[in-house]
């Protein structure tokens, strides 16, 4: 973890000749509370005629077929959840009407040409796949739009069936750009702002359906230089992989480097809670280039599950993230995101952060003889930092830690690990009661061919590998 001041596990447990002695803390994990970024993005729905009496949206009549009947809606949440517009009446008219000085009556899209920062080699989008065909074609334009974000001239018409103006359509805006941020951790940026987007529509129905008009709100002035860094340090680290090894095996050499190279946040962590500002800390981002703070490659959990997520996209590795909430017991869970990973067909669930633990002596100074015996056994380390690797989801959900957690010697034992739970975020009251409409969608792992016991023998009979950990286990 390079040099890194991170809080690990404690010692929960340790025999001395049958003498139990207590531990050095509760056994809390880094389990980083994430901001509620996914609040209605698009509830300002504001008809023109409400805004200004005296203006309609092209200044002009209907000259483009859309005229007084032409309606905005816009990506700005209030920190309450309710809608609010970020910008007076006036300016909202005056920008309606500048956008809509460039559509055309049938709404023809306007789409950056040329190649784009924005890579993702992903064989599958998960979360796509998960949509309605109405969804998936809002999805569709919200990327479309993000190809140049240095500019809001672009804009491309999606159809579709709800009315613009209902909360079932806000709904079906808010699944697809949940979906969209989740399947593309390379659009970090569009974390940071919920008025990213705005789109306009006509309000007459044809033929039972609705034309909307999507583009940016706002620019990324600094892509060119964040999107290059990151790019090159996707391409950095993805440099030390063998991608000539099975995906299984590649998954795991991507786990043990993303862990030894990303330093966990505590200070974002500590002030979320009371803050609540953006932080590339939050990103992939983050954790393979910087926060906003400038500290390389240091982010929370959602850093780490965006990071691993595209560096094993960019593998050709299906996998994606889920966001929930996380503790040693249900009382006791934070705000926490993790993934599943697609190996064979059969889906496995990572905490690549719960498995960010460190070996440093200082830390369990006082442990004694067999605390800095299993601090110096590196194999028996390096399972401590699996034991969130390739679980299903019904051993995340209740994870209880096996007896090949325990070190043995001599003199007695020590245990490092507690039962945790790992609840995903439905929006029930058991998961948090809040409205993330993604993290429901995602799929139950069952497979149990590649966990890291049968990963780690597979692998050292490979030659060639990176030693990450200096187990003597290549990955």
């Amino acid at each position: 973890m390079k040099g890194k001041k991170k809080a690990g596990l404690s010692v929960l447990t340790v025999i001395l000749c049958g003498t139990l002695l207590a531990g050095c803390g509760s056994g809390e994990f880094h389990v980083s509370d994430l901001p509620d970024m996914f609040r209605n993005f698009f509830d300002v729905r504001k008809n023109l005629e409400d805004t200004s009496s005296s203006e309609n949206a092209s200044g002009s009549g209907d000259s483009n077929g859309l005229g007084a009947d032409a309606r905005a809606g816009s990506g700005t949440a209030s920190d309450s959840g309710e809608s609010s517009a970020s910008d007076s009446g006036q300016s909202i008219v005056s920008d309606i009407s500048s956008f809509l000085d460039g559509v055309t009556g049938d709404y023809k899209d306007k789409l950056p040409e040329g190649d784009t920062l924005f890579v993702n080699n992903a064989p599958v989008f998960y979360y796509y796949t998960q949509l309605s065909e109405e969804e998936q074609g809002i999805y569709d334009a919200l990327l479309a739009v993000t190809r140049d974000p240095t500019s809001t001239d672009y804009h491309k018409k999606v159809t579709v069936s709800e009315d613009p103006s209902s909360d079932a359509f806000g709904r079906e805006l808010t699944i697809a750009y949940e979906a969209l941020i989740y399947d593309h951790p390379e659009l970090f940026w569009f974390r940071q702002s919920s008025g990213n987007f705005q789109y306009y529509y006509n309000s007459l129905s044809t033929g039972g359906t609705y034309d909307v008009m999507i583009r940016l709100s706002r620019t990324y002035d600094d892509y060119q230089n964040q999107m290059t860094a990151f790019n090159q340090a996707v391409s950095d680290f993805m440099a030390d992989i063998d991608l000539t090894q099975p995906q299984p095996v590649i998954a795991l050499q991507i786990h043990d480097k993303l862990i030894d190279t990303v330093t966990y946040d505590t200070d974002l962590a500590a002030s979320y809670s009371s803050d609540g500002a953006f932080d590339y800390g939050y990103t992939a981002y983050g954790a393979l280039v910087a926060n906003s703070r400038n500290q390389t490659n240091t982010c929370v959990c959602d850093g780490y599950s965006y990071a691993y997520e595209y560096l094993l996209q960019q593998a050709g590795i299906t996998c994606t993230r889920v966001g929930g909430y996380a503790g040693s017991s249900p009382d006791s869970m934070e705000a926490h995101s993790w993934n599943l990973v697609q190996l064979d067909g059969a889906w496995y669930e990572v905490d690549a952060t719960w498995d960010d633990q460190d070996s440093d002596p200082q830390q369990y100074a006082s442990g004694g003889s067999i605390i800095s015996a299993a601090l110096n056994d590196a194999a028996y380390w390096n399972r401590i930092r699996h034991f969130m690797f390739n679980l299903t989801t019904d051993q995340i959900s209740n994870y209880t830690p096996g007896d090949e957690y325990t070190y043995y010697t001599a003199d007695g034992y020590a245990t490092f690990l507690t039962s945790s739970v790992h609840v995903r975020d439905d929006g029930s009251e058991h998961s948090g009661g809040t409205a993330d409409y993604i993290s429901k969608l995602a799929p139950t792992a069952n497979g149990t061919a590649y966990t890291y016991d049968a990963l780690s023998s597979w692998a050292a009979g490979y030659r060639g590998q990176t030693d990450y950990d200096g187990d003597g286990i290549p990955g």
